[in-house]
């Protein structure tokens, strides 16, 4: 999450005094007169107190909940057959102001930015400094401010911030800033509940439910229960493709851990499993070979993030990623074809006739057949088999793999070397000469791992062979501890990433996570509650509180962003609850998410009903207020962040009506912003940090 901002940021900061903020009692606003504190005014008419704002609205009904007839949002006639709209219209109600104007006299208006990080092993407060560093890197003037660094605590909520003084950029007559703004910065930090959770099982089940679940979702239209009625999708063609390829990924993986394994065990001396030991040169071979690749694709998308450019032109956005989706390609197809190569050591009777060993090994004898003419096809494809596993060449084949992980290490070294000279001197580091050469190289080295093997296999690369000093890299026991290496680190990819989404959005089953899932949401929402409540109490008897923020923004990334979601529905509900004490939706100055996979969790972990009534996915849909009423909840601009290259994230669709996110898109829906400087796959779930995208949304949105 190393954010390398393109201009210098502040090298002086303020260590600030602590303070303490009263906070308003929502548990109170139903049952006593308890006097709220005032937020800014509603069209112009200033707000004496929260039980005068409560007393001035009219009564709610239990009608209230649903859009009456004349307020629920219509789809256009392209899109009427996409949503059954409620079964009984409402009987209306008042609407509440239609906006905010932030009436401030004090020298600053304050804003509050919480953020809430996604899944990892993310650190305390590492999350907030990307925050500050990105908003930073989009002003115009970094260096003149001065960031405070404060303890604050609200009721029984000790947090720390990071505050920072902006100024607009409209001026006076005389000069001076139109608007300044004091925008307070908080995180919250889970990560830690999280830990040691999930197991590697309880990760290949999440991802076999998302899939199969998917590829059910995928045959009919997809039905969504929101703003009162069914909402229907209709899912694109490739959607069943992508969970298919998915899922075959998860299969490949699973085959070659587990004949690895067997491999592994058959050396020890089980008997059951000796007939590996006949191919064991065959088998450490093809590992070898995909562990090149594998290793050597990881080189290739770290050094490509490293050099790549915070904005980028058109070609070369283009050639990055190009160039990594094609390595991407080329590594899946490696893996499943290890996959199915290794798997086909269990047919014994397939290949126990080639012999022991490779071909060159003593004892061998040829079992291939070359005049196939009078094979049947079911004879023909064992003998394709056998003659396959009889032209690998064991001994270069691995010292050939060795020698391309060994480079890629040393590429990798390289790199990392120069990242820390850069760092130093506190130069950039995106758009380094060095890590444009360091890229081509590694994009190279990886093609090479990747068609060395074949061409060695059917003999076009006979000639190479390694310096006789180094014949030494040609032994198997090379590839295990890079096999184990490599092994250790997908593990910990999918316990320590995947594991998190497993254990918080899968919910649709009884499951041992609702525990940990809980303390995951209340400890968002008590942050989140405490900035909503949170007042200062004024020195004279007499005067009104008034609440510490008039405007609220909540930034979530990758799972942060299902938390943040999650976290302001809770909210939304709560002050429903209280006859709108805090203002919740008036209050919330924006929701960005990016890098969300909001979309997929809805689409993977949706079960679609057997009857008509959908009582389960309506039920569902009563505690997510956003999905619920438009102009009751939605009063503030919903920004979703995405990138093509980010297979978590996506445009979210999922959370408006049918046909909402068509050209034009209403100001009531998500607005979705492509960041097209997140070009490296996979790593662009990672990059909106350090690209402007982001923040610049968000920007306009708090300090416009």
């Amino acid at each position: 999450m190393f954010n390398s901002p393109s201009k210098p940021l502040p090298s002086k900061y303020e260590i600030a005094v602590p303070q303490t903020y009263a906070a308003f009692d929502l548990s109170a606003a139903k049952t006593s007169p308890v006097e709220a504190p005032k937020t800014a005014e509603i069209d112009s008419a200033p707000k004496e107190s929260g039980q005068k704002a409560r007393a001035e609205k009219p009564k709610k009904t239990a009608d209230d909940w649903i859009d009456s007839k004349d307020e629920t949002p219509k789809v256009k006639d392209e899109d009427k057959n996409k949503f059954e709209g409620p079964d009984e219209p409402s009987g209306g109600i008042a609407k509440f102001a239609a906006s905010q104007k932030a009436v401030d006299a004090r020298s600053r208006e304050k804003c509050a930015v919480w953020v809430v990080h996604g899944m990892g092993q993310q650190i305390p407060f590492e999350t907030l400094d990307s925050l500050a560093n990105g908003i930073l890197d989009v002003l115009p003037n970094p260096t003149q401010i001065k960031p405070r660094l404060r303890t604050v605590k609200i009721a029984d909520q000790v947090l720390q911030r990071v505050e920072l003084d902006v100024d607009g950029i409209n001026k006076d007559a005389a000069g001076q800033p139109l608007k300044r703004y004091e925008l307070h910065l908080y995180e919250t930090y889970w990560a830690p509940k999280t830990e040691g959770v999930a197991q590697l099982t309880d990760v290949v089940s999440f991802l076999w439910d998302g899939g199969l679940h998917g590829l059910l979702n995928s045959v009919k239209s997809f039905k969504r229960a929101m703003f009162g009625g069914m909402a229907k999708f209709y899912i694109r063609w490739f959607t069943p493709v992508y969970l298919c390829a998915a899922l075959l990924i998860v299969v490949a993986l699973t085959v070659i851990n587990g004949v690895v394994l067997a491999a592994a065990g058959a050396q020890t001396g089980l008997a059951p499993l000796d007939f590996f030991k006949a191919h064991w040169g065959q088998l450490t071979a093809l590992a070898s070979g995909m562990v090149a690749v594998a290793f050597s694709f990881g080189a290739l998308l770290f050094v490509a993030d490293l050099w790549k450019p915070q904005q980028l032109s058109t070609p070369t956005r283009i050639l990055i990623g190009s160039l990594c989706w094609f390595a991407m390609a080329c590594t899946i197809v490696n893996i499943l074809g290890t996959a199915a190569l290794l798997s086909l050591t269990l047919h014994a009777d397939w290949v126990g006739s080639a012999g022991k060993g490779c071909k060159n090994s003593p004892g061998f004898t040829s079992a291939c057949i070359t005049n196939t003419s009078s094979l049947t096809f079911f004879e023909k494809v064992p003998n394709w088999v056998v003659c396959l596993f009889e032209k690998i060449p064991c001994e270069k084949l691995q010292g050939f793999a060795t020698e391309m992980i060994l480079l890629a290490a040393l590429l990798v070294a390289i790199a990392m070397m120069r990242r820390a000279v850069l760092r130093s001197s506190e130069e950039r580091l995106q758009g380094s000469l060095w890590f444009l050469i360091l890229f081509g190289f590694t994009f190279a080295l990886n093609l090479f791992a990747f068609i060395g093997p074949v061409l060695m296999t059917y003999g076009r690369l006979s000639s190479w062979k390694l310096p006789g000093r180094l014949h030494f890299l040609e032994s198997p026991a090379w590839v295990w501890p890079f096999l184990i290496l490599l092994s250790a680190k997908v593990r910990e990819i999918l316990v320590q990433y995947v594991g998190d989404v497993a254990i918080y959005v899968r919910p649709n089953q009884l499951d041992r996570f609702d525990a940990v899932r809980t303390q995951i949401k209340e400890a968002a929402r008590s942050v989140v509650s405490a900035l909503f409540t949170s007042y200062e109490l004024k020195a004279q008897p007499d005067a009104a509180s008034e609440f510490q923020y008039d405007k609220i923004a909540l930034v979530g990334h990758s799972l942060g962003s299902v938390i943040a979601y999650d976290t302001l529905n809770r909210l939304m509900l709560d002050d429903w609850l209280c006859d709108g004490a805090l203002q919740v939706a008036e209050r919330t100055a924006t929701m960005l998410t990016f890098g969300s996979p909001l979309n997929k969790t809805a689409f993977l972990f949706t079960i679609q009903g057997k009857d008509t009534l959908h009582i389960r996915e309506r039920l569902a849909s009563t505690v997510q207020p956003l999905i619920m009423s438009y102009p009751k909840f939605r009063k503030f601009k919903w920004i979703n962040v995405y990138s093509r290259n980010d297979i978590v994230s996506g445009d979210l669709k999922f959370y408006d009506l049918p046909g909402y996110q068509n050209p034009p898109v209403p100001k009531v829906a998500v607005q979705n912003v492509k960041d097209r400087d997140a070009a490296v796959p996979l790593m662009a779930h990672v990059a909106y940090w350090k690209n402007k995208t982001v923040w610049m949304q968000l920007l306009e949105q708090i300090a416009p």
